[in-house]
């Protein structure tokens, strides 16, 4: 892997590259072994899950966040549709800050959920197991919980109100270099 522009590759880093991630499902944990499954970053039956949450969510409140079938690895989708209605290619697995969802772009309440739900569904990704944490709907790993507002600064406060996308590399580099042993 060639080095990232503004990220520093720890030893802990590079070994965890050389030795490989066995790829995950980023709503449960499990081991993903279908090809489709690794591309889309979720098993079959997490895919449907978070698909009918979604409708489910819109349902209820049409600018509720929607939820974008676009793979992980294309990067992290950050979209608005008008003034309110946020797409992202991030599972909604978790509320803590916002019950009216998530955001971007400033350093609020949804911008820590969408960070929360980001970290959360990176540690799934790479197969993390550790203590969990209650949130406001459901629980998240404890890890998640400290590292989402220092990924909210790194990464979501400053996104554009209009949108982007941020490298799946960069975000996959920020998150490894974090975790433990």
């Amino acid at each position: 892997m060639s080095q990232l522009p503004g990220v520093t590759q720890s030893p802990k880093h590079a070994r965890r590259r050389e030795n490989g991630l066995r790829p995950c499902c980023c709503v449960c944990g499990r081991p993903l072994t279908a090809p489709e499954s690794i591309e889309r970053g979720m098993g079959d039956s997490c895919a449907e899950k978070v698909q009918e949450a979604g409708h489910k969510r819109q349902q209820m409140d049409p600018e509720a966040d929607v939820f974008l079938p676009i793979p992980f690895g294309k990067g992290i989708v950050l979209k608005r549709e008008g003034q309110w209605i946020i797409k992202t290619n991030v599972p909604h697995l978790v509320v803590h800050h916002s019950p009216t969802g998530f955001e971007f772009g400033y350093a609020g309440s949804g911008p820590s959920d969408l960070a929360l739900n980001i970290v959360e569904a990176m540690l799934n990704r790479f197969g993390y197991h550790g203590d969990r944490t209650s949130c406001f709907e459901g629980s998240c790993f404890s890890l998640a919980y400290r590292l989402h507002q220092p990924f909210k600064v790194a990464f979501i406060a400053s996104a554009p109100r209009e949108g982007s996308v941020i490298a799946y590399p960069v975000v996959e580099a920020w998150m490894l270099q974090r975790m433990p042993e």
